[in-house]
């Protein structure tokens, strides 16, 4: 980055092969009379997608300028190759994927992003399946490899475990803001499952156990930070009554059919709403889906709320809850 740094104020014209990285346009603006922006696939935008899958907001001025003719142009196309003429100025092929005649853009200096790829090394060798062109490992909801039992994985890696993809919305994995409480969750799962490290589970009393679900939904970074994704769960056990069983991924409590439970969630739907999902599970039966009311400020803690989710939770186990 201080190389391209040093050379910036050289630059006349710049062509970068990228989508995700409109940061770096974004640093180039003050410097290049020109910049180019290709990608094989549309732009998205955060603030369309409703997640973090497309251009920040925060990096959108080069999209804008686009929009604009402000001296950016970002194209719909894959690189067919790159060649240098007798003057120093590299030529880039480009074929057009929206149906346009394909072209050469002239450049001084070309940056090719390449994207995430995961430094797996031996891994694949003894079993550790992947998918995808960055080659990330397939995982389970605790992001232990599909294929190898024991091998997890930390980091931006995690996205390797989709989890629901509620409305089409993934995970925020790919970003140390989503993937830091993965890790976390990933560290207490290990500890009880390998080193029979008991994790505390304080009791909650039944009366108080409403308000805290809907504290936790307008209150908890783990929850906000990966909407759908990451929940708040408690069991509901007649003979131990109610316990705090920390931040689960939310895929594995919906897929598990153990004791009776309550996890809630935050998500967004189809139409941008934030709203609190619940999920109760009744002792052998998958879990039961259903939605609180949103509000503008995101508190939660209304009084319909409280409402319908202590009618949600009369008849998961009566003996733990009254």
């Amino acid at each position: 980055m201080t190389t391209l740094a040093d050379t910036a104020v050289d630059i006349d014209h710049a062509w970068l092969q990228i989508r995700p990285h409109f940061e770096l346009a974004s640093g180039f603006l003050p410097w290049a009379k020109r910049i180019v922006l290709s990608s094989p696939s549309p732009v998205k935008l955060s603030v369309d997608t409703r997640s973090l899958v497309g251009v920040r907001a925060r990096y959108v001025q080069p999209y804008e300028d686009h929009v604009l003719g402000g001296g950016v142009s970002v194209l719909n196309a894959s690189t067919d190759r790159v060649e240098q003429d007798a003057g120093g100025m590299f030529v880039v092929h480009l074929r057009r994927t929206d149906g346009g005649p394909d072209f050469a853009v002239e450049a001084d200096d070309v940056i090719a992003a390449t994207g995430f790829t995961a430094p797996l090394q031996d891994l694949p060798a003894i079993g550790v399946a992947t998918f995808g062109q960055s080659r990330i490992p397939a995982q389970t909801p605790f992001w232990e490899s599909a294929t190898v039992p024991g091998i997890y994985f930390a980091g931006t890696i995690t996205q390797g475990a989709a989890g629901l993809k509620k409305h089409g919305l993934p995970a925020n994995s790919g970003a140390v803001h989503g993937a830091r409480y993965n890790a976390r969750t990933m560290v207490y799962h290990v500890a009880t499952t390998h080193f029979g490290v008991e994790l505390p589970r304080p009791e909650v009393k039944p009366d108080a156990l409403v308000d805290l679900l809907l504290t936790e939904a307008t209150r908890a970074p783990e929850l906000w930070n990966q909407k759908s994704y990451l929940a708040r769960a408690f069991s509901l056990d007649a003979g131990q009554g109610i316990r705090d069983e920390g931040i689960v991924p939310l895929a594995q409590f919906v897929d598990e059919e153990g004791g009776a439970a309550v996890a809630i969630a935050v998500e967004t739907d189809d139409t941008g709403d934030i709203h609190p999902a619940v999920y109760v599970r009744e002792a052998g039966r998958p879990a039961i889906e259903s939605l609180l009311a949103s509000n503008p400020l995101h508190d939660f803690r209304s009084t319909e709320n409280r409402a319908q989710l202590s009618s949600l939770l009369s008849g998961a186990s009566a003996g733990a809850i009254r």
